[in-house]
């Protein structure tokens, strides 16, 4: 079964009435109902918006989340009451919430970003509890001439409204340039978005329930094996170590995302990403064939063709 037929079988994580994590996942999580005849409509690969059955609905159907366009502001973000703690989510870019198309480490345009499964749906979670979701990257391509600082900037806003048109909205991103004192493992740039916050809001990070999520967690060759026992087989532990110097939780794509459930334990390109895919509709099929969980397979169908259809896979 293609993207494009399954497309019209689901339900959109941004209106959907139970959202599930991972590809096995068991967590609901309820997210905002929609208007009166706008149920499960999104926008599709022409920027019309659709319902599920495949029928036009309504431009307001589809209206999208606010998402920053420039690092470090919160211009996206509602501030709570003066005074309030606020709990973050802070999740690293490349390997963890998108991957180039080019097949560079990074994104190196604007446009060149495939987002990956489960994120929205996860961050769509997020939203529901009131967290503030913030992307924090290394883009070292920048001074070593790679990339400008303005391509960075774009790719970055660019992967934020991707999500948001799965239904997770971001609303704070920032990234490290340079190798200061804002660069992973330094904690720069969660002090900067809690300073921020300070100036902004009247409010702060509440530190204790707040984590980090990112593929950059055991070094190969410098760290002991991943939690789970695997060999460490990772490029940097740069996201781990600034979990650690924060104080706060550190979790891994392939287990916040739920990736593992699918055989998958990194995704480092476009390559791996459709590897992943193909592996959930392999998973599909079965469930079809056997009439087993209903509820998964329509949750995997979704994902498979939500992330399809964005990227243009």
């Amino acid at each position: 079964m293609n993207g494009s037929a399954l497309f019209h079988r689901v339900v959109v994580a941004a209106c959907a009435a139970v959202a599930l994590a991972g590809c096995g996942g068991t967590e609901p999580g309820q997210l905002a109902g929609a208007a009166s005849g706008c149920e499960g409509a999104r926008l599709d690969a022409a920027d019309r918006c659709r319902l599920p059955n495949g029928h036009f609905a309504s431009q307001a159907c589809c209206a999208l989340p606010a998402t920053p366009d420039e690092r470090r502001s919160l211009e996206a973000y509602h501030c709570p009451a003066a005074g309030a703690l606020i709990a973050v989510a802070f999740f690293d870019a490349d390997s963890t919430l998108r991957v180039s198309k080019s097949g560079s480490p990074t994104a190196n345009g604007e446009k060149d970003v495939n987002v990956l499964p489960f994120a929205a749906r996860r961050i769509a979670e997020l939203n529901q509890q009131a967290r503030l979701v913030a992307i924090v990257s290394n883009q070292g391509g920048v001074a070593e001439g790679q990339i400008t600082v303005a391509a960075a900037q774009a790719a970055l806003a660019f992967t934020a409204s991707q999500l948001a048109r799965l239904g997770g909205k971001i609303d704070y991103f920032d990234f490290a340039e340079k190798n200061d004192e804002f660069r992973k493992p330094k904690t720069g740039m969660a002090k900067h978005l809690d300073q921020l916050l300070g100036e902004t809001c009247g409010a702060s990070v509440d530190w204790p329930a707040t984590f980090m999520v990112g593929d950059a967690g055991y070094k190969k060759g410098v760290d002991g094996p991943h939690p789970d026992g695997r060999p460490a087989d990772d490029f940097s532990n740069s996201d781990r170590l600034f979990a650690e110097n924060l104080g706060i939780p550190f979790h891994e794509p392939t287990d916040y995302f739920g990736w593992r459930d699918c055989g998958t334990f990194n995704i480092h390109d476009e390559g791996d990403l459709l590897a992943l895919l193909v592996a959930m509709e392999q998973e599909i099929a079965a469930l079809e064939q056997s009439g087993a969980d209903p509820e998964r397979l329509a949750v995997l169908e979704q994902e498979v063709a939500s992330i399809r259809e964005v990227n243009g896979l």
